[in-house]
């Protein structure tokens, strides 16, 4: 049954109360309404042939770790497909979540598996899984592959998070673990993104945000730094790729520079490849470098959102390029949030924008939105994954997740210049906000990562109120003044006062909720999104009925879901985010 409604609680007593509403038993089910009926598809895959965040290379054989498929591939010189592994679903050998990087060591690839927090091993020749280290990661971001300086090799993970620079053997037992202090000074890093090793086992970091190269000893010594923050020969942008060829010169991917740069062990600038753009030679978002073999190597550049890996040779001319086409306007690479009123915004999460269409048609009309994340760039996105209307306003206000902000525009795309947010837990803060909607002039935002919801005063650009003790809440939906909370990892919904934040009640039963909307009867629908269903609930928390594939597997059909995700209620039509399928379903209510 429902919760008691709580009476009025002071911020230090809030999250006790939550606490108390998690135990809350799921309620029991009742007679069945009549299922909703399929509508209509808005959209549909629209993905680029590759995101390529990691590269490296053997005998002309390219492989990638692509990002925004979350799949590995393998290309051949002359440009061909090899062979391309992973779909997404569950965690399970051979799936990736956002895999961030990739090394070739005799024979096998070691995969950064980022988002599942691990390393995959797999066979070079075919991409079929081999081993998945049991060790977990805060955020393996790198990995590198080469000698130890003793006639062996070793592989050498990057965790951004811990600031952490590790060495193992190639069947993955731990030979040191580095852990370096935040900092600039001697002895520190600041969130580093990948390491190689040369011949005689020197170790060389990519130092990120110290936008700095860092050489470490064979046994992990401190030995030396060099560059500075700028774009001349030997500054660096953010420094993320690093690669070591046998005459132990050091290639960097100089990312917001667009470019690699060439150094001499001691880093001694040599030369450089690459302009920013998209053209010939030139990368829109560079990450990685590889390396060939031989006295004269290729030099290989993966450019994540110019969505290609270019090869030079040392001359600096560009000798192939592997993917070329971009995302076509109308369709999604995982659509996360939506909107709805008379025209529908979409959240293309992994495409970093923002898309309209006609709500009746479905029509495609515009988009606006590219990678990006500099503050003073506010139609660059960083995996936005919610949008909300605000009807007094006329505006459209983003949840730009990774830049840990919320954007306003114009319903055209245009940024008014209203912007909240920047990366920290005070109540100027936010932490991966994943969900968002609006309350009068007011926006309510679920600040993920911070464990709570939100109400921004829009006018002022200040919090109203925090509503903490919640668990990781991904969505949030208001109707008639209370503010209900898709409590992700409480797998719960949780109901809020919208003027003042407190807690009303909340019910249970869910698995991993990522979506909620309110009807027009007051029936509650949750996207139970670890189940791949949608489940509708009475106002006092009855459950009344489930919509997806059986025993919770996924399916293409009408009425089932892969990873459905954010939900609209809008004209007695429910908007389903099915995130997995690159679409949004549209379903007729009959309550």
């Amino acid at each position: 049954m429902r919760s008691l409604r709580l009476g009025r609680c002071t911020a230090p007593l809030l999250a006790v109360a939550l606490g108390a509403l998690a135990s809350t038993p799921p309620a029991a089910t009742a007679a069945a309404p009549p299922a909703p009926t399929w509508s209509q598809t808005i959209g549909g895959p629209a993905h680029a042939e590759m995101y390529p965040s990691g590269v490296d290379v053997h005998r002309g054989i390219v492989y990638i770790a692509d990002t925004g498929n979350d799949q590995v591939a393998a290309y051949n010189k002359d440009g061909s497909r090899r062979w391309r592994v992973g779909v997404r679903g569950p965690k399970q050998p051979g799936r990736f979540d956002n895999p961030r990087d990739i090394a070739y060591l005799n024979g096998k690839l070691y995969v950064a598996d980022t988002g599942y927090n691990r390393v995959q091993v797999l066979n070079a020749k075919n991409g079929q899984v081999l081993d998945v280290w049991p060790h977990h990661f805060s955020s393996v971001i790198g990995i590198g592959a080469g000698p130890n300086g003793h006639g062996g090799s070793v592989i050498i993970t990057v965790d951004d998070d811990r600031n952490e620079v590790t060495e193992w053997t190639p069947g993955g037992e731990m030979i040191r673990d580095l852990v370096f202090p935040v900092g600039n000074g001697a002895g520190r890093l600041n969130a580093p993104r990948d390491a190689d090793t040369s011949a005689r086992g020197y170790i060389y970091v990519a130092d990120y945000a110290n936008d700095r190269m860092v050489k470490l000893g064979p046994k992990g010594g401190w030995k030396r730094t060099w560059g500075t923050k700028g774009s001349g020969n030997g500054q660096f942008g953010r420094p993320y790729g690093v690669a070591v060829d046998a005459s132990n010169h050091v290639y960097v991917a100089d990312s917001n520079n667009e470019r690699i740069q060439e150094f001499t062990s001691a880093g001694v600038f040599m030369k450089k490849w690459g302009t920013p753009g998209d053209g010939t030679g030139q990368f829109t978002q560079l990450r990685r470098v590889a390396v060939g073999s031989g006295r004269s190597p290729r030099v290989y550049g993966a450019d994540l959102w110019g969505n290609h890996v270019s090869s030079f040779d040392q001359a600096g001319h560009v000798i192939r390029r592997w993917g070329t086409d971009h995302p076509k306007p109308g369709g999604f690479n995982e659509p996360s949030g939506l909107a709805v009123d008379s025209q529908t915004f979409v959240a293309d999460t992994v495409n970093q924008r923002i898309e309209r269409f006609d709500t009746s048609s479905g029509t495609y009309q515009l988009l606006w939105g590219s990678r990006g994340w500099e503050k003073s760039d506010l139609t660059g996105f960083n995996w936005p994954r919610d949008v909300t209307i605000n009807e007094v306003t006329g505006t459209v206000w983003v949840a730009d997740t990774k830049n840990n902000r919320v954007t306003q525009f114009t319903r055209n795309g245009t940024a008014t210049g209203r912007v909240f947010g920047h990366l920290g837990s005070d109540n100027t803060s936010l932490h991966w906000p994943y969900g968002i909607t609006s309350i009068g002039q007011d926006v309510v935002i679920a600040d993920t990562f911070n464990n709570r919801v939100e109400r921004l005063n829009a006018s002022g650009l200040k919090v109203a109120w925090v509503a903490d003790g919640l668990h990781a809440p991904r969505d949030v939906t208001v109707a008639n003044g209370v503010v209900y909370v898709a409590d992700t990892q409480g797998n719960r919904v949780v109901e809020l006062d919208g003027a003042t934040g407190e807690p009303i009640g909340s019910f249970g039963g869910l698995h991993n909720p990522q979506g909620i909307a309110v009807s027009g009867t007051g029936t509650i629908w949750v996207a139970d999104t670890a189940s791949n269903r949608l489940v509708e609930f009475a106002a006092d928390g009855t459950m009344l009925q489930k919509l997806g594939a059986s025993g919770g597997a996924t399916g293409t059909a009408h009425g089932e879901f892969n990873h459905p995700t954010h939900l609209e209620i809008y004209g007695g039509k429910l908007y389903v985010a099915d995130e997995y399928n690159d679409r949004i379903e549209v379903f007729t209510l009959h309550d």
